[in-house]
């Protein structure tokens, strides 16, 4: 009987432990430092302005798209940690690629990994440090990139230079939006939170987004979270007004959103492996001209804005 009743009891764990699995965690949510910990990731920021006006009846159509895309691999490595968890990181350059579109016309096109680029200025980026704060919620705060940015004496790549180095670019590079604001947050599948943050600059008619971000699955301690974002009515913090963009204008036009977003987090290492945010904002206006076409349809102008951030851990 009772090595009937143990089978029966160890049967029970294994299936509860499969039937449970990915359900839960007792882990934190928040970044974990060790001192001079190193590890190399790969950064992506792209903004994207698309214009598109067609006129059937004409038989015209204007298409123009304005792109700036900056890929950079680093090293980073903790440099010292304080009493509040805060640490110190030297982010060292190890590969950068960047394209720049202005009206269909290529500006700058760069790329490290390119024998015909060596001799650009930009390559004395590579190799060169800057140093940020980071907080265990993803927070950044930059703290010294001058060294970096003396490196760079030719008029044009230093203007380029001096912009990839700029502290709200550096910001939006690091960051992990992600994070909650509570730093005592566990997870579990289904767990939830929220955070309203102001419109990527750029966009047509600036406004608020709410964001929520939803745990879908922890598995061997990685937690898998995706983000759904739509406009806000509330404002985000440290914003009076929403201004610029295209200001009355835009209600000429039928706008839509797409915001979504997703994070790999290393629970037991506190360590985010892979994370994501697109915003796809589209404005559609159509109008029948004097003495059109019915059966070729409006005139139709759409402008497009997209903003993507992307950083995926290497090592």
């Amino acid at each position: 009987m009772y090595h009937k009743a143990s089978v029966i009891l160890i049967a029970a764990s294994l299936i509860g432990a499969l039937f449970f699995s990915g359900c839960g965690s007792s882990e934190s949510m928040s970044l974990k430092f060790v001192p001079q910990e190193a590890a190399v990731y790969k950064s992506t920021t792209e903004m994207i302005k698309d214009y598109r006006f067609e006129q059937p009846t004409l038989n015209k159509l204007t298409e123009q798209q304005t792109k700036s895309t900056v890929v950079m691999e680093y090293s980073q490595k903790v440099q010292s940690i304080d009493e509040s968890g805060k640490a110190a990181l030297k982010i060292t350059i190890d590969q950068l690629k960047i394209e720049n579109i202005n009206k269909n016309e290529p500006q700058l096109s760069f790329d490290s990994r390119n024998e015909a680029d060596k001799n650009n200025a930009l390559m004395k980026l590579i190799g060169q440090s800057y140093t940020i704060r980071m907080t265990p919620l993803g927070k950044v705060e930059v703290l010294d990139t001058q060294e970096a940015m003396a490196a760079v004496t030719d008029a044009y790549e230093k203007k380029i230079a001096k912009s990839i180095l700029d502290s709200d670019n550096i910001v939006a590079r690091h960051q992990i939006p992600a994070m909650p604001n509570d730093p005592d947050t566990t997870l579990s599948v289904k767990k939830s939170w929220k955070a309203v943050v102001p419109s990527p600059p750029g966009l047509l008619a600036p406004k608020s987004y709410e964001k929520v971000y939803t745990v879908k699955n922890i598995k061997d301690n990685i937690a898998e979270i995706e983000m759904v974002g739509a406009e806000s009515v509330q404002q985000a913090e440290g914003i009076s007004s929403i201004s610029g963009g295209m200001g009355p204008f835009a209600k000429m036009f039928d706008n839509t959103d797409d915001y979504t977003g997703s994070m790999r987090m290393d629970l037991t290492d506190g360590q985010v492996l892979h994370f994501e945010e697109t915003l796809i904002s589209s404005y559609v206006a159509q109008q029948m001209p004097e003495n059109g076409d019915p059966e070729k349809g409006p005139d139709t102008l759409l402008m497009r804005f997209t903003n993507r951030v992307e950083l995926k851990k290497l090592n």
